[in-house]
């Protein structure tokens, strides 16, 4: 591969004040580093900017199909309740 440096330092400054404007509005992040190296990195950084962060698997589909991942949200709520209530036992 061959990488324009001038063109990379560009785009990462324009990432930064974008990622700084959102953040300075008020803005909800997402943190994603799911490889074992970045894992406690992404979550101390997540936390101490009050952000949400993904640090196992990655859901697929769950930035672009809501759908489903809401379905699999609803069907852990309903595990949950079972095992609050007792349905397991």
């Amino acid at each position: 591969y061959i990488i324009d440096l001038q063109k990379t330092v560009k785009k990462v400054e324009e990432a930064y004040n974008f990622v700084r404007d959102v953040a300075m509005d008020g803005g909800a992040l997402l943190f994603v580093g799911t490889k074992k190296q970045a894992q406690d990195a992404i979550k101390e950084e997540a936390e101490r900017a009050g952000m949400f962060y993904v640090i196992n698997r990655w859901p697929g589909g769950m930035l672009t199909n809501f759908k489903t991942i809401k379905k699999s949200l609803a069907r852990l709520n309903q595990l949950y309740k079972f095992e609050e209530d007792g349905t397991f036992d």
